[in-house]
């Protein structure tokens, strides 16, 4: 199984207000239009991560690869607005929201009509979408399979959701006889 992850997103609480419209004149590169959202968009190449920041202190991160990208580019911005002069209490807060994963498990080509007609929780229109939509039991996590054979998992909160749901849907492709035992993962 080769999947790599592609993107985590997290939400930061740096507990401590910001003046937005201070940081959009003051920081570079950051777009700000309060008009359209109500955070400034700041993206900070040297982690290729970018960072939605709120007045209320809190940020969203997106663009890593792991949790300890975002934790070297949060302390990085963190240092940046303190030397505008703002300041924040204790140690950012950093949630992980979503793991997003992608690459190929092992299934070889597959018959997405018939997993579609064959699995439980899942959806497929080909119309609108080239993939089957697999619903993880129990969890927000999706598996997204490609005729390929090739999956993307989302909704994840870690690697170790990930390796669960892949396992869920290996055991529904063996137990509805999509998948033979002896087939390599």
């Amino acid at each position: 199984m080769s999947l790599q992850v592609e993107n985590v997103v997290a939400s930061i609480d740096l507990h401590g207000n910001i003046d937005v419209n201070r940081i959009a004149s003051e920081l570079d590169p950051v777009h700000y239009d309060p008009s359209i959202f109500p955070g400034a968009a700041y993206k900070m190449e040297s982690f290729g991560v970018t960072f939605l920041i709120f007045n209320s202190g809190k940020l969203v991160c997106t663009g890593a690869k792991s949790l300890e990208t975002i934790k070297q580019a949060t302390e990085e911005l963190k240092r940046k607005l303190e030397s505008l002069g703002l300041k924040f209490r204790g140690e950012p807060e950093i949630t992980i929201q979503n793991v997003v994963a992608a690459g190929d498990i092992g299934l070889g080509r597959v018959e997405l009509d018939e997993i579609a007609l064959t699995l439980p929780n899942v959806e497929y229109e080909p119309e609108i979408f080239p993939g089957v939509v697999y619903r993880v039991r129990n969890s927000r996590m999706t598996i997204l399979i490609f005729n390929s054979g090739k999956v993307v998992v989302s909704g994840a909160k870690d690697e170790n959701d990930i390796t669960k749901a892949v396992e869920e849907l290996k055991r529904d492709l063996y137990k509805y006889e999509l998948l033979e035992e002896d087939d390599e993962w």
